[in-house]
């Protein structure tokens, strides 16, 4: 008999196993990542621009090495479109800033650099910074948003007199301004901005101004 009961046994857990339903593990949907602050703020023209400045950037400076060799070698990494290095925030203060022209919308040469004006930069609380060119005759003013680890993108606007910021960016498209700060050397960085031609940038080499330097 025990034999007998011992199959019958077996034979009812079978059972019972097999009308168990089997119960599958949700698996959460990975999140996809934030997008940073200044893609809901720019224009979708200008974040298209930003988006191919490689090409423009390659273009214009190809054209500039074609016809001004000497004098784009003597920029080196401050015109090279792969020296950012990490840690891209400008810290608060002055600084000189000299605007390099690259490409076609320079001149035949492609390459055309300008005497250094006075810029300034300020902080607003964390990660909230301020771009302003104190002199000159182009003087774009705006603010600067993180953008990853090697760089910090610009919008801002040429405004209409030396140290104004009344004009926001988004107000007037024709004095619209799109760039991207980064790092390529101790106590150097760079506001690189696209012409919408586009037949080349500009590139503001911008280095700190010793405090008795300072304009007033």
């Amino acid at each position: 008999m025990r034999p007998r009961i011992l199959i019958f046994s077996l034979a009812a857990m079978l059972a019972a196993c097999a009308q168990t339903t089997t119960r599958s593990v949700a698996t959460p949907a990975a999140e996809e990542p934030a997008q940073p602050a200044w893609r809901s703020i720019a224009k979708p023209e200008d974040a298209t621009m930003l988006d191919g400045l490689d090409e423009i950037w390659s273009t214009g400076l190809a054209f500039a090495t074609e016809h001004s060799p000497a004098k784009v070698k003597a920029e080196g990494a401050m015109i090279e479109p792969g020296a950012a290095l990490d840690h891209p925030a400008l810290p608060p203060g002055s600084y000189r800033c000299r605007v390099i022209r690259i490409g076609r919308y320079a001149d035949k040469s492609g390459f055309k650099s300008f005497p250094p004006f006075f810029c300034h930069v300020k902080s607003a609380g964390p990660d909230q910074l301020t771009f302003l060119k104190q002199t000159g005759t182009d003087l774009p003013s705006g603010w600067l948003y993180p953008d990853g680890d090697k760089r910090y993108v610009f919008l801002g606007a040429q405004q209409d007199e030396p140290g104004d910021n009344s004009l926001a960016y988004g107000r007037d498209r024709s004095r619209d301004i799109a760039g991207f700060v980064e790092r390529v050397g101790p106590f150097e960085w760079r506001l690189v901005v696209p012409h919408r031609d586009p037949d080349g940038l500009d590139i503001y080499a911008l280095t700190p101004v010793p405090p008795n330097q300072q304009p007033d």
